[in-house]
Order: structure tokens, then C-alpha cells, then sequence
């Protein structure tokens, strides 16, 4: 299958599809593309057409069947729905790919250069919009599930898996596996302190299972944390599958200076922590299936065989439907973190002011019904079922005892938006805080003695 050789007008090809073809520069990345294709069926005779003018979409295809490939499989792309048939010794399963693409109006991934930090969105933000856009790809596909695909015989009976990756937004790579964690199972992270001495401590995890959309719409998040979508087995994903995985497989001359940065996950005898690199092509290294995630549904009617990802480069991540708890497994050496730079001296005045001029939608700043109370989950010491609510400008947090089974609260003058958030804001000391002196038997109740005692602090001062 000819990828490259241009069957439709300039004007309507994708700007990648372009550069890899006009800049002179990536007849290294061409031929590991070439090499990913090598096999692959096209099953409708759009394909090259599709991968000329969309791109995103048709490279994260022929990246899965690349990999499939890699893990020893038979793939089966005959078909016209879902995607993939995989064979390997340990049984079959359907895969299908999907992509998490810019809502209509907001700024695309591809319209990012050197001058893109200007307009930097934060890391928050950035991580809501893919949340947002995740759970739409995946939901979608769900439906699809439903509805046609379970009806085919050669699906009936099979793990279902659903291949998703983000390519929602400018610097969508930067939020590596924290989106798609939130979305299947709540995970939000660890909660930390800092004791005395500058250490930092963890103190417990936290989990919230809704991302606001716009003002009074909330997504619902936790997919795997309980049998509504027990047809899906399970989600592959992986965001170091882009235009720089080509850079990094490339091998032979580059025309111009290709540096990759990043981290590694180091989980050896000696050693437990994160690595950093920097390292030049040739020098650095790195596989296809570096930074792949496969994330298991507990409640999977049709269980995934996980012993063809295992061994590998391959994160594996599940959730205790028993205790409720979110499980990770990253093995020794695993791609944390990736970023490759394209050294070059010439900057064009006129594309920065383009650039920064062009005006886009975003995503509207999150706002809570005032005084309702959110369930987030999670546990710290002794307190766990973690609630939170925005009053009067305040910050409540609710939680079960679990010593003495009831209710505590505690406040904070500065609207926070999870707990790990509260914590982290409320150890700086920066803002007015409120303890509930004693613990009440509903979590109502708490609730409703915090924001008294907040009314009676805003008469007192």
C-alpha cells in the first residue's frame, strides 16, 4: 500500500501528510511508516485517501496493527467492522480504533510551533479537555458496540478492546496516561504533605468521577469501575504514538538536528524512581511499544488474556471492584515521558503573529452548583468516601471516619476543584481554614454544621 505518493489536491492534504512529504527532512520516517502498513488491508479503498487528508486517525491504525504485529498476533483486517481480528496463543479479541479529535471551534493539535507557549493552556485545563474528549471517543465506540458491532459473528463471544488515544488539542502529549486513568477509574493521584523537614509524604489517593464540560454539565468518569460497560474488556492507549515515535524509530541520516527528552520509570533491585534523558539521534533509543498502556475492565464479561502483553515494555493497569482501589503495574525502564525537539534557526515573524491572533474557543473555567455536594472517593489515614462542595467562596471537604464510622469536615477560604488540590493548597498555609470540632453521623449533617460555622466566621470578621 502506497501511503506517499499524493492522490489528492495539496490544498486538501493534512498539514502532516504535507511536511513529511514537501520538507525534504523525513525520508527516514517515511519508510517506518512504509514498514507499520506492510500487510495492512485496505478493506474499503479509502484508506490512503483518508491518511492523505485526516492523518491522526489512519496513523494511530496502522501504529495498533504495527504492534499487534510486534506482540507475535495474526491480524485480521479483512473485515469491515471492527477494525482488527487479533489472533496469538492465548485467543482472540476485536480491537477497534478511535481517536479523541478537537471539539468544532477549539484550537487543533497540529496548529502548534515554536510560538505555541504564548498561548499555553495550563496543565489543569489541558488534562480536563482530553478527560472530556476521552470519554466521549470511548462512550461512542460503546454505543457502537451495542448496537451493530456485538451482532457480527466473528465478535460474538470475544474480548471487545477498544484502542484509544487523545489528539484533542495542542501539547495533548504532555498529560501522558492521567486522562484516560480518570476516565476509566476515577483516579485523580496520590495526596501529599510536606512534613517539617521539606520531605514530602503521601498520605493517601483520591478519586472523582465527573468532569465538568461547561457550567452545569458534568461527564460522568469511573467507566470500569462498574458493570455498565461490562461488553468492553478492555482499552489500549498510548500517547507517545505520534509523529515522534517516527522520529524515534527513524534509522539512517536526518537532514536536520532530531533531540528527544523525557523520562523513564526505574523500578530495579537498587533502584525505585524516574530517570530523565536527553539524549541526540542516533544515540537515543526507542521501541514501538514503548509507552503502551492496556487498561483491564474488572467486570469484563469477556475477560481479556493479558499474557500477550506481559514481559514487555507495556504498562498494566486494573481496578479492585473488592476495595475499590485503582492497580498499576509499570515494568522497569517504562516511557514516562517523551518529547522530541526539531532543531532549527529560522522563525517567521508573519507566522507569530498569525499565530497568535487566530482565535479559537476554550474550554469554559469550571463552576459547581453552589452548596452540592460532590462524591469523589478516595482515602487518606483514616478517612475515606471523600466529599466536596463550593460555598460561599469556601471549599468544603466531607469524610468518613473510618475508626469511629461518622463525619468530619474541614474548609478552605480558595475554590478547589479535587482533593488533591485541597490538600496541596491547604498545607501552604496561605489560606483562612475551618475544622468542625466533632463528627457527626451523616455526612449531610457535617455538611450542614460546616457551612454554618462558615456563615458564623464571615459575621464574626
Amino acid at each position: 500500500m502506497d501511503l506517499f505518493t499524493p492522490i489528492t489536491p495539496i490544498e486538501k492534504q493534512h498539514k502532516y501528510f504535507v511536511y513529511m512529504t514537501e520538507s525534504g527532512t523525513c525520508q527516514p520516517e517515511i519508510e517506518v511508516l512504509q514498514n507499520w502498513a506492510d500487510g495492512f488491508i485496505d478493506r474499503n479503498g479509502k484508506f490512503v485517501k483518508e491518511f492523505q487528508t485526516n492523518f491522526n486517525s489512519n496513523f494511530w491504525e496502522l501504529y495498533l496493527f504495527a504492534c499487534f504485529k510486534e506482540l507475535g498476533s495474526k491480524v485480521d483486517t479483512s473485515h469491515e467492522t471492527p477494525d482488527f481480528l487479533v489472533s496469538s496463543q492465548y485467543g482472540d479479541f476485536v480491537a477497534e480504533a478511535a481517536i479523541a479529535s478537537h471539539p468544532e471551534g477549539f484550537r487543533p493539535e497540529w496548529e502548534k510551533n515554536d510560538f505555541s507557549n504564548f498561548k499555553k493552556p495550563s496543565q489543569k485545563e489541558i488534562l480536563r479537555l482530553s478527560v472530556i474528549r476521552l470519554e466521549h471517543s470511548i462512550s461512542k465506540k460503546f454505543k457502537k458496540y451495542r448496537s451493530h458491532y456485538s451482532k457480527l459473528s466473528h465478535v460474538k463471544n470475544k474480548p471487545f478492546v477498544i484502542c484509544a488515544t487523545p489528539f484533542d488539542q495542542p501539547f495533548f502529549f504532555t498529560q501522558d496516561s492521567l486522562a484516560i486513568v480518570k476516565v476509566l477509574y476515577g483516579y485523580e493521584g496520590v495526596i501529599s504533605d510536606t512534613d517539617s523537614n521539606g520531605n514530602i509524604r503521601i498520605i493517601g489517593d483520591s478519586y472523582k468521577y465527573q468532569a465538568q464540560k461547561k457550567p452545569g454539565f458534568d461527564v460522568h468518569l469511573g467507566l470500569f469501575t462498574n458493570p455498565k460497560m461490562k461488553e468492553v474488556s478492555a482499552i489500549v492507549f498510548n500517547n507517545r504514538a505520534t509523529f515522534s515515535k517516527l522520529r524515534a524509530l527513524a534509522k539512517g541520516d536526518s537532514k536536520c538536528q532530531i533531540v528527544f527528552g523525557g523520562f523513564r520509570k526505574i523500578d530495579s533491585e537498587n533502584e525505585i524512581g524516574i530517570s530523565p534523558f536527553f539524549e541526540q539521534r542516533p544515540d537515543y533509543k526507542e521501541t514501538l511499544l514503548d509507552g503502551l498502556h492496556i487498561l483491564l475492565n474488572p467486570f469484563a464479561e469477556n475477560p481479556l488474556d493479558t499474557r500477550i502483553f506481559e514481559n514487555r515494555e507495556i504498562a498494566i493497569h486494573n481496578y479492585d471492584k473488592e476495595t475499590g482501589e485503582y492497580i498499576s503495574y509499570l515494568p522497569h525502564n517504562f516511557l514516562l515521558q517523551r518529547i522530541c525537539y526539531t532543531i532549527s534557526s529560522e522563525h517567521e515573524f508573519q507566522e507569530f503573529k498569525q499565530y497568535i491572533n487566530k482565535q479559537y474557543k476554550e474550554l469554559e473555567p469550571e463552576q459547581w452548583k453552589e452548596g452540592e455536594l460532590k462524591e469523589f472517593g478516595g482515602s487518606s489515614g483514616y478517612v475515606r468516601k471523600n466529599h466536596m462542595a463550593h460555598y460561599k467562596g469556601w471549599t468544603i471537604v466531607v469524610s468518613l471516619d473510618l475508626i469511629d464510622d461518622d463525619w468530619g469536615s474541614i474548609a478552605l477560604k480558595k475554590l478547589c476543584y479535587s482533593v488533591v488540590e485541597f490538600t496541596k493548597e491547604n498545607s501552604k498555609g496561605k489560606y483562612k481554614s475551618l475544622l468542625l470540632n466533632d463528627f457527626r453521623s451523616t455526612k449531610e449533617e457535617a455538611f450542614g454544621a460546616m457551612k454554618k460555622k462558615i456563615d458564623e466566621f464571615k459575621v464574626l470578621s
